[in-house]
């Protein structure tokens, strides 16, 4: 655990050094993910690890003991195996426990930053680096739109008009799969992810990785491999990695993330793989997040959360007006 999280540590101090010289300077943003699978969000300031634990990244001013650096401190409340937790709950790595690698390495196999964009360049010329997708409206006029991110039951999308939530079953895109694995859902819950291959070989390039929970555009589908567009970047993954559904109107209620019935604030509450408190964490969100409810009982509701397909406890969920065909589990 202990090599993982240096390793982690590592690669966000790296990027860190090459975005921030300054302490004072705007961080890295964005999402990075490392080779043991942890999940760097420099937007949210949060690192999942592979276990699915969620932790709170900071830099720290001043010297480490282990060099110039500076320390890295991860709050946890759990803390972390073989380093000594803080009062706080946190736990300080200091530079000195972090090694050091030659400048402009990535964490993309070890490949230099030139070396891993003409892999990625060469990739999209093969697959494609944009799906086109129309929007079939009340008139059913279909109006060219951009996807912002997919779900089972809604998605979000853009044009001149603006941003909006649609039904996905109104949606279309050029797809050779069949009509009963139109849309998919990431299901590798070992790792926690499926990385997403340039090539239909185990040995080829990945170009990302598509994380447990997240929703797919399924553009071709086979028997061991499946061409998607995973948020907007097209490749392959393994078959056996996903749950596939029809782009039909799946029955939903709406609604949004709320606190003791609120729905404004800076609070954020977190959604999982599965109903269950020890279920991976896929990300928290803020107060008045929408969502689509596919199913709810009185402890957990089945949700679509901004191209994540998941699960939130109902006690942090306001419902809106009843959706399409409902479900309930009570």
């Amino acid at each position: 655990m202990i090599r993982k999280l240096s390793l982690c540590l590592l690669l966000w101090a790296v990027l860190l050094c090459a975005c921030c010289p300054a302490m004072g300077e705007e961080a890295e943003t964005g999402i990075v993910y490392d080779d043991d699978g942890g999940i760097w969000d420099f937007d949210r300031g949060t690192y999942t690890a592979p276990d699915g634990r969620v932790v709170t990244i900071e830099k720290e001013n001043g010297s480490g003991s282990g060099g110039s650096g500076g320390a890295i401190t991860v709050t946890d409340s759990s803390g972390v195996e073989g380093i000594p937790v803080n009062p706080d709950g946190s736990i300080t790595v200091e530079s000195g426990q972090i090694r050091s690698v030659e400048e402009g390495s990535t964490s993309s196999g070890g490949l230099t930053q030139e070396e891993w964009e003409a892999r990625m360049q060469k990739a999209l010329d093969r697959n494609g680096d944009y799906t086109e997708t129309w929007y079939f409206g009340p008139e059913k006029d279909p109006v060219s739109v951009e996807v912002l991110y997919v779900g089972l039951g809604r998605s979000m999308v853009q044009n001149s008009s603006g941003v909006f939530l649609v039904n996905t079953c109104d949606l279309a895109w050029a797809s050779d799969a069949p009509a009963s694995q139109a849309l998919a859902v990431v299901n590798a819950n070992r790792v926690g992810y499926a990385a997403l291959r340039a090539n239909t070989s185990n040995k080829s390039f990945i170009m990302d990785h598509c994380i447990t929970g997240s929703v797919v555009r399924v553009l071709s589908s086979g028997k061991n491999w499946t061409k998607v567009d995973y948020r907007g970047m097209r490749g392959y993954v393994l078959t056996s990695s996903l749950t596939f559904y029809p782009n039909v109107l799946h029955g939903y209620e709406t609604g949004k993330i709320c606190i003791d019935g609120r729905v404004t604030g800076k609070s954020t509450i977190n959604i999982r793989a599965n109903a269950n408190n020890k279920a991976r964490i896929l990300g928290d969100y803020v107060l008045g997040t929408p969502l689509t409810i596919f199913s709810r009982d009185e402890k957990w509701c089945e949700v679509d959360v901004e191209g994540w397909h998941c699960y939130i406890l109902t006690e942090y969920v306001s419902l809106d007006e009843p959706g399409p065909m409902m479900a309930q589990n009570n």
